[in-house]
């Protein structure tokens, strides 16, 4: 949150400075999550923002009629606090952005066995002929995803003008990309399954996100210009 009053704070500095006309507020929803931004007109073509939004999502679910049967509890969220720079080539709504945003994407999820998980073949009456381990000795598997930096670049596209214009209200639309790097998976586990979630176990798994390295940006809102 300091990170975003900073944003905001820079922003209503500007706006001391700034005719009345020339300073805009949104309302934003799509892949960053809902939110708000201020904008701000520095000259005819160019505009700076502050943006703000967020989302998260809770899911837990267990599984029946497997061996054995689980149960999982997952949280995530997106979001980011963003600075933009605006430019309107055409001087119309069009325009080309750039900028930087700290992202608070977080994904976490918890596994846990429900039942008991024989290592050799079951026999009637659901014995076991060979080693049976509790779900106590299985332990919990904690799963999360990481980016190598809170801090990524954006470009994209755009209508709509926040920072200066006529009509008191505007439409808003992003087209464009973060560039995130690729994320990470992290397991832990604190039973037999935790050779697993040494790092040099989880390369191969990691190695399949390393083309999901751009994060898409796709939102509308509407503004308000006083």
């Amino acid at each position: 949150m300091r990170y975003a009053t900073a944003v905001f704070a820079l922003l209503f500095l500007f706006s001391g400075s700034a005719e009345a006309q020339n300073l805009g507020f949104a309302v934003r929803a799509g892949t960053t999550g809902i939110g708000g931004e201020v904008g701000i007109g520095l000259t005819g073509k160019l505009n700076i923002r502050g943006h703000f939004s967020t989302f998260t999502y809770g899911y837990t679910e267990t599984t029946t009629g497997e061996d054995p049967n689980l149960t999982v509890d997952a949280d995530a969220g997106i979001g980011a606090m963003s600075a933009f720079l605006d430019l309107h080539p055409f001087g119309n709504s069009f325009r080309l952005t750039a900028g930087a945003g700290k992202n608070n994407f977080d994904v976490s999820a918890t596994g846990r066995a429900l039942d008991s998980v024989c290592f050799g073949d079951e026999i009637q009456n659901g014995g076991c002929d060979g080693k049976q381990f509790s779900p106590d000795k299985l332990g919990v598997l904690e799963g999360n995803i990481t980016y190598p930096s809170s801090i990524h670049p954006y470009m994209g596209i755009g209508f709509g003008n926040l920072g200066s214009g006529e009509s008191l209200v505007t439409v808003l639309f992003d087209l464009g990309v973060f560039y995130t790097g690729a994320p990470e998976i992290g397991l832990e586990n604190n039973g037999l399954f935790r050779p697993t979630t040494e790092p040099e176990n989880l390369q191969a798994l990691n190695d399949g996100f390393e083309s999901f390295k751009w994060y898409p940006v796709l939102t509308i809102g509407i503004g308000f210009r006083i």
